[in-house]
């Protein structure tokens, strides 16, 4: 039976290959989902260990559009590294980084000014701790092999595809907003492509937070201070191309662009 141990180096390098990944469960059938994520944050740790930097997390699958669109009806938690941290006024080549099927996700992301630790955390504590708020998008990238299909543990070990992230600016101080009914629209070449309410992300984005929290605590591990915290996409996502340049606008968090180069 294959262990976290065994699989780390092969996963590690399937991720880092320009093909789909192999269904996980060729090699683990009796893979559970909390064996899933201590397989994705074995290999974080992996690459921290040759280098890398852990800047914070990031939840999937916060909305019902994004479930619909998926087929999978939880959120799930992943990974983000410093080297998947993308400048806004640089256009990402989605053949340089590798990417094989490109998305975008407009998003609310949380940096914390305080960290947040064990069970039971709320989106109340959520709110409390957090530092400021930044209009964001990650880009997703759907390696999986299409005869696997997306399930929640082929998502999670595949680091719930993440791509990368922009981050927009200002960072707007939480005092006074209630998230619940930020809004947001998104343009793709020009044209309108998505609008929603942070209602839409769990029912508060803060709620995303305290996911977060809760589901690194089953792990014992915790949210630090200076994390950046992704919170899932308000809409559902859309497919990225060579040339295309989206616009996100957020009511009062700002608004943040990402072009791909041709």
């Amino acid at each position: 039976m294959s262990t976290v141990e065994d699989l780390v180096p092969l996963l590690d390098e399937a991720l880092s290959a320009p093909r789909p990944v192999p269904d996980i469960r060729e090699r683990w059938p009796e893979i559970t989902d909390r064996d899933a994520y201590a397989l994705q944050l074995a290999l974080m740790d992996a690459r921290v260990a040759s280098g890398a930097r852990i800047v914070g997390y990031k939840a999937a699958l916060t909305s019902s559009a994004m479930q619909r669109q998926i087929g999978i009806h939880e959120p799930m938690l992943g990974t983000l590294l410093a080297s998947r941290v993308y400048p806004e006024n640089e256009p990402v080549s989605l053949s340089a980084r590798g990417f094989l099927r490109a998305t975008l996700e407009p998003e609310v992301a949380v940096v914390l000014g305080t960290g947040l630790a064990g069970a039971g955390v709320t989106a109340v504590d959520a709110m409390a701790a957090t530092r400021g708020l930044l209009p964001a998008v990650e880009l997703g990238d759907y390696r999986t092999e299409q005869s696997s299909g997306r399930t929640l543990v082929g998502s999670v070990v595949c680091n719930t595809f993440n791509g990368g992230i922009v981050l927009g600016r200002p960072m707007t101080s939480p005092e006074g907003l209630d998230l619940r009914v930020e809004g947001m629209a998104m343009w793709l070449n020009g044209e309108p492509a998505g609008s929603g309410t942070g209602v839409e992300v769990l029912g508060d984005p803060f709620e995303s937070v305290a996911f977060m929290a809760n589901k690194l605590a089953e792990h014992g591990r915790s949210l630090e201070a200076g994390m950046i915290l992704m919170t899932g996409s308000i809409v559902a996502s859309v497919a990225l191309s060579p040339g295309d340049d989206v616009e996100v606008r957020f009511t009062r968090l700002g608004n943040v662009r990402v072009r791909i180069a041709r």
